[in-house]
């Protein structure tokens, strides 16, 4: 049975895009099929499709990352990672980080302590980061609702003109288009928040 050649890409979010690290593998011959995409953050290994790749690999596959970082941002949890292919004999190459790539020939313990350090110290960098974007994003979200920004979906306030209109809308007075355009809602929000009244008014 032939050995094969898997691909691993991983954005953190849905809105970023993974086309750089795919045309990656295609030029490292990876076929499509075999190339795993996870749009999840690195700090754990809880990815469904980095799971499923576990689950495919076999002794003498080898599986080709982008960066350490893609692989994960936990410093711990990536080294046991990397250890774990290590004991299944699956080769792991890193193309921004060749230094760190594995191999099926024996290696002098001088080279495997080195590549020990700098795999240790790459995952450090790479967690390290992870909570510098962090805190950088939680100062921005500070500043920004300091300034009245507000994220999330909005509250909607069920104010004093809530009751009256709802009152006129239920003898027909006026039509639910006329309500819903008074107190600014759509037509989703609108029929979910009369269900919400009506259950917590027990009007139903």
């Amino acid at each position: 049975m032939n050995n094969k050649i898997f691909g691993y890409v991983r954005v953190s979010s849905k809105d970023q895009n993974e086309a750089r690290q795919i045309e990656t593998m295609k030029r490292e011959g990876i076929d499509e099929r075999d190339t795993y995409i996870d749009k999840a953050s690195g700090k754990n290994f809880d990815r469904p499709k980095y799971q499923l790749l576990k689950q495919m690999v076999r002794e003498g596959d080898t599986v080709i990352f982008d960066s350490i970082t893609r692989m994960g941002r936990n410093m711990n949890e990536t080294m046991n990672e990397y250890d774990w292919f290590v004991e299944k004999n699956v080769q792991l190459r890193f193309i921004k980080e060749p230094m760190i790539n594995t191999s099926n020939e024996q290696e002098d313990i001088m080279k495997q302590a080195i590549q020990k350090i700098i795999l240790t110290l790459l995952t450090a960098f790479a967690e390290k980061e992870r909570d510098e974007i962090r805190t950088r994003q939680a100062e921005g979200i500070a500043i920004a609702q300091t300034k009245g920004i507000k994220f999330g979906r909005p509250v909607i306030d069920l104010s004093e003109e809530w009751k009256p209109l709802y009152d006129r809308w239920k003898t027909k007075q006026i039509t639910a288009v006329q309500f819903m355009t008074k107190i600014g809602m759509s037509k989703a929000t609108f029929y979910r928040k009369v269900k919400e009244y009506e259950e917590s008014n027990k009007l139903n």
